[in-house]
């Protein structure tokens, strides 16, 4: 291995017309060595039409400074070959120059800048991220499918009665299951036992509003750590809660703090990975956490039947705390500041910068620089004034009905289930959450790599990435969605005539639509509006949260009313005609952003 502190053979200067090829040069530093400052093992920096160039750091700081400062020369003279041709070309977003990939956002020579973490690095703080959020959110799926537990302890029945009922033959058949729960003795009405599930869906949207500008404010990192903290809180106030009233306020503590984190997830992503790689990353991490929520959906009715259901309450936020040490530690600040050009792949002018390197007080460092109270207030404005901006109003509209009908198909999952003539065993219960398992895996194909691949091969194409050839990957998680709301009613209402495995399909095929349009909805419109990364995520994440509860909240009175075919129609036709603007918004979506281009909105986030 060469010695840093040899300056590398460096290229002559090129130009836009003759872009050459550089053999690429690398270092490795462990991510564990003692001296910190080699966290930033390299720094990959990729100019408009030229290659890549890789600085490399030892342990000596007198000899890395030597090689740092003429690499910094070499690219400084790179930065010379941007006339004004090719920075007018990067302002329309050119990912592809001449055949050759060109890095949006465009890395800087800081070494504490988050794109320049080393890979090891950013895997195990969006591990840490990934499986905090899914434990402190675990709590809506789980307990959408364990709501006859809870329709049972607020009627003043023992819980533990459900095994040896389902032992026997479960619920009588041609009965409507949820009717049943309802007419319990002394049982409250069965909207607000649902509440416990569907409330805390409002409370995140609310939250959003305010939180994700603070994020901009402040950091993402005390956000994320403090409402973290307030996930585990509420966690362990429900765990031992004594009456339903208490129930719910910790629900919507534990919703504040779940909600938050998962909110920042994109955001937090699309700061440290490039465009190009941004539908692997957030498609793989929605897919670990399906994982990690399945593994204690069926391990659900075990803990509540051997112990209670308070435990299932404690084993998430003694888990999700040991996960959030784990995002203190791993996950620094990745708030960076960009200019417009820079989001567009053009590095910035560097020219006898001096750096400072990233050291392990900086990475568990709570704030850093001064706070940006207005630029947090401009956020909350733009995402008012960018609500209905097309683009926006239509994946924030979509992904509000299929979210609606994901949850509302969650929360009336386990009572058909254990109704005959499919007269499930309570244990089995948890069982019925392995189609979303399966639909996370396949979110993170079919919309994560898969995604990616097709984005930048239409981009390779044209020269450009631009943000509608996502709409073509939400295709097939829209038509997913339609179809497994209609067979899921149909089954639910049904069920002399159809087999629980198609309810279940149904219930898997709505999971891949929610997941395949969440991911994909996030990374089209950062595209659409990269400076407004925000307000964009804001919108998505608050809207459609607030749009969900108003269309979910009722949906056990609905099918005691209505029967699941018909309740669920309202859900199928509401995602069809939304469906349908899809290729509208494809064709007019460019000649929209240049008619709403919110050159005045926002700023560098």
């Amino acid at each position: 291995m060469e010695s840093a502190a040899a300056a590398p053979q460096l290229p002559e200067p090129i130009h836009l017309s003759d872009p050459p090829c550089y053999p690429r040069q690398s270092t490795v530093s462990s991510f564990t060595a003692s001296n910190w400052p080699l966290d930033d093992e390299k720094t990959v920096h990729h100019g408009f039409g030229f290659q890549t160039t890789e600085l490399k750091r030892t342990n000596s700081h007198d000899s890395s400074s030597t090689a740092f400062e003429k690499d910094l020369k070499h690219v400084d003279s790179f930065e010379s070959s941007f006339d004004d041709q090719a920075k007018e070309k990067a302002k329309e977003g050119i990912l592809y120059h001449d055949g050759q990939l060109i890095l949006q956002p465009a890395p800087t020579q800081d070494p504490r800048d988050p794109l320049n973490l080393p890979l090891s690095r950013k895997v195990i703080a969006c591990a840490c991220l990934c499986c905090f959020g899914a434990l402190a959110a675990a709590a809506e799926l789980i307990l959408g499918a364990m709501l006859p537990v809870f329709a049972l302890e607020y009627s003043g029945l023992d819980p533990k009665l459900l095994k040896p009922l389902t032992s026997s033959g479960g619920l009588p058949g041609g009965s409507d299951p949820l009717k049943i729960l309802a007419n319990l003795p002394g049982a409250p009405p069965i909207f607000q036992i649902y509440l416990l599930a569907s409330l805390p869906v409002l409370i995140i949207g609310v939250s959003n509003l305010i939180l994700v500008p603070m994020a901009i404010s402040v950091g993402r990192r005390p956000v994320v750590l403090a409402t973290g903290l307030l996930a585990v809180i509420g966690c362990i106030w429900s765990g031992s809660s004594q009456s339903l009233t208490s129930h719910l306020l910790a629900r919507c503590v534990q919703a504040i703090g779940a909600g938050t984190v998962e909110s920042l997830v994109p955001f937090i992503i699309q700061d440290m990975v490039h465009v190009h790689q941004r539908n692997s990353w957030i498609s793989g991490i929605f897919a670990i956490q399906g994982l990690i929520i399945i593994v204690l959906g069926i391990s659900a009715p075990y803990v509540i039947i051997n112990l209670s259901w308070r435990y299932m309450y404690y084993i998430t936020a003694i888990s999700a705390a040991f996960f959030l040490v784990g995002v203190y530690f791993f996950l620094p600040e990745t708030k960076w500041h960009r200019t417009r050009a820079e989001m567009n792949g053009v590095p910035r002018d560097e020219t006898g910068q001096k750096h400072s390197p990233r050291t392990f007080r900086y990475n568990i460092a709570l704030f850093h620089g001064k706070m940006e109270w207005r630029k947090g207030w401009n956020a909350f404005i733009d995402t008012l004034r960018t609500f209905f901006y097309p683009q926006i109003f239509f994946i924030t509209m979509l992904n509000s009905v299929m979210i609606a009908c994901a949850f509302a198909a969650g929360y009336t999952v386990a009572p058909a289930l254990l109704t005959a003539p499919w007269s499930w065993d309570f244990m089995l219960l948890g069982l019925c959450l392995l189609p979303v398992l399966i639909a996370a895996v396949a979110v993170a194909f079919v919309t994560g790599s898969a995604a990616d691949w097709m984005a930048n091969r239409l981009a390779k194409k044209r020269g450009v990435r631009v943000p509608e050839n996502q709409l073509i990957n939400l295709v097939f998680p829209t038509i997913a969605g339609i179809i497994g709301s209609i067979l899921f009613g149909l089954a639910g209402s049904d069920q002399d005539n159809y087999s629980y495995v198609t309810f279940l399909t149904g219930l898997g095929l709505m999971a891949f639509g929610f997941l395949g349009a969440n991911s994909i909805g996030a990374v089209y419109v950062l595209e659409c509006y990269p400076h407004l990364a925000g307000p964009a995520l804001v919108n998505i994440a608050s809207f459609r949260c607030l749009l969900a509860f108003a269309l979910s909240f009722k949906i056990s009175d609905w099918v005691v009313e209505m029967g699941y075919f018909n309740a669920m129609m309202i859900y199928t036709g509401l995602i069809s005609g939304f469906a349908v603007f899809i290729p509208v918004v494809y064709y007019y979506g460019p000649a929209w952003r240049k008619r709403w281009p919110a050159d005045n909105f926002g700023d560098q986030m």
